[in-house]
């Protein structure tokens, strides 16, 4: 959900410290490689390192200094990391006003995931005021340029008609482009589009297809309709074990399912927040 750089930086050679650290075969030795870089002011290491910090030890404090320091360097993935722990409250009390603020920053100067978290908030009234057209302006500026959830979220206000006219082509486009992408809540949705027929013809065949990666993705929502379909269909093994697999990342239809089946919830297995 952070932002961090993957590639290493070309001219300035493989031995540099931030090279080093990208190939480090232990976190003991790419922290200190990190450490090194950060030493000489380099903000991608000031922001991988900050992202290993919170995945090591959750919520850090000096993990939101680097981020700090990298977005005041002008880093847009410090300025958007910053955003991020502000409006989740990781190593900072919660603050969508700001997470608000740092987004812009990194938005403007092109950060296509912070354009997708500020048309997020923009959408939601969090940390600003309700305002459908900037979450369209913003998602619109990040789908363009590939971002697969905010093809996914464009495809929503489309569909919605928020921020504009209701446009169920643009719908289908945008939900095709985000399940091309590999985006599952894409999938799914595209999936449903199929299965009413909505704007397409009625394709239950492409639509079961589309499921099963989404399943496969592990994205609940997805398991329950192809379970829901696959019992439809007889084939009540798969069916329970998608329920069962969907109710374990708290899909309340599936957990209705098995209650109503007389069969034990599994625990819950879904993400929770150090």
């Amino acid at each position: 959900m952070l932002d961090r750089f993957n590639d290493p930086i070309e001219d300035i050679g493989p031995s540099d410290p931030f090279n080093l650290a990208l190939i480090s075969t232990s976190e003991t030795e790419a922290e200190k490689f990190y450490r090194e870089s950060v030493r000489h002011g380099n903000t991608m290491a000031m922001v991988n390192l900050g992202v290993m910090l919170i995945d090591r030890e959750g919520p850090n404090e000096e993990a939101v200094l680097l981020f700090r320091t990298a977005a005041e360097n002008g880093n847009d993935s410090g300025m958007r990391n910053m955003g991020y722990v502000n409006a989740v409250g990781i190593g900072v009390p919660v603050n969508k006003e700001e997470g608000v603020r740092w987004y812009r920053m990194a938005a403007e100067r092109g950060n296509i995931k912070a354009q997708c978290n500020l048309a997020i908030l923009y959408r939601g009234g969090k940390g600003t005021h309700q305002d459908y057209e900037e979450a369209l302006k913003w998602n619109i500026m990040s789908a363009e340029a590939g971002y697969f959830r905010a093809q996914a979220n464009l495809a929503q206000l489309y569909m919605n008609g928020q921020g504009t006219e209701k446009d169920v082509s643009k719908a289908l486009y945008w939900y095709g482009k985000a399940a091309e992408n590999g985006s599952p809540r894409g999938m799914y949705n595209l999936a449903l589009m199929y299965l009413e027929g909505t704007g397409t013809a009625a394709d239950k065949e492409g639509a079961t297809e589309l499921l099963r990666t989404a399943a496969d993705k592990g994205y609940s929502k997805a398991m329950y309709v192809l379970g829901d379909i696959l019992r439809s269909e007889g084939n009540d093994d798969e069916a329970f074990e998608l329920f069962n697999s969907g109710a374990a990342k708290g899909e309340p239809r599936c957990i209705d399912v098995l209650r109503s089946a007389g069969m034990p919830i599994p625990e819950y297995t879904g993400w929770k927040r150090k």
